[in-house]
């Protein structure tokens, strides 16, 4: 009986989520972008939300998604995770599945600390308000934080179950010669 890698079973299906929630994301740029134009005529709105610097920052935010580095990406991680899908249920090939998620979690990290860094630069060019600022400043380092750990986990947790799959196949093999 040969083991199953449950473990990319598992790691995959998250990604599946990811991806299904950037390709999403990306489709409802326009109206997202729309609806945040209607907030901008909006003052009593634009006083919740902290003012006009807030709906300038997130309508660059969105352009910022919508432009050919951002989509590049999420095309790559996109390709990246079709490939470790095939590798593993077309091509039975665990190990050349686990290492495309693991060049796939690398892509994404990539991807999301690019976007932190642009969104830095957005902030400093648009935020006025000193303490507003600095709010996002701090959220998008706490956002490093997160995807660095995301990111270690994963690759660790997928590196780790590799070598273990590998291992049982080894003794299934070593056993199989035996009898």
């Amino acid at each position: 009986m040969k083991k199953k890698p449950v473990f990319l079973y598992v790691l995959l299906g998250f990604s599946t989520l990811g991806v299904l929630m950037s390709i999403y994301g990306y489709v409802q740029i326009p109206n997202l972008i729309k609806t945040w134009n209607e907030i901008l005529k909006d003052e009593a709105i634009l006083q919740q939300i902290g003012g006009v610097d807030t709906v300038k920052l997130q309508l660059a935010t969105f352009e910022w998604a919508r432009s050919l580095p951002s989509l590049s990406m999420t095309l790559l991680t996109t390709a990246l995770f079709g490939i470790s899908v095939f590798f593993l249920f077309v091509k039975k090939d665990v190990v050349k599945s686990t290492y495309t998620y693991l060049a796939m979690r690398l892509a994404v990290f990539v991807s999301w600390m690019v976007s932190v860094l642009v969104s830095n630069r957005m902030a400093q060019s648009i935020v006025k308000n000193k303490e507003a600022l600095e709010g996002v400043l701090g959220a998008n380092k706490m956002t490093v934080i997160g995807y660095a750990v995301l990111t270690i986990l994963f690759s660790a947790i997928a590196y780790y179950c590799l070598r273990r799959y590998q291992k049982a196949v080894e003794e299934e093999v070593l056993d199989a010669e035996v009898l």
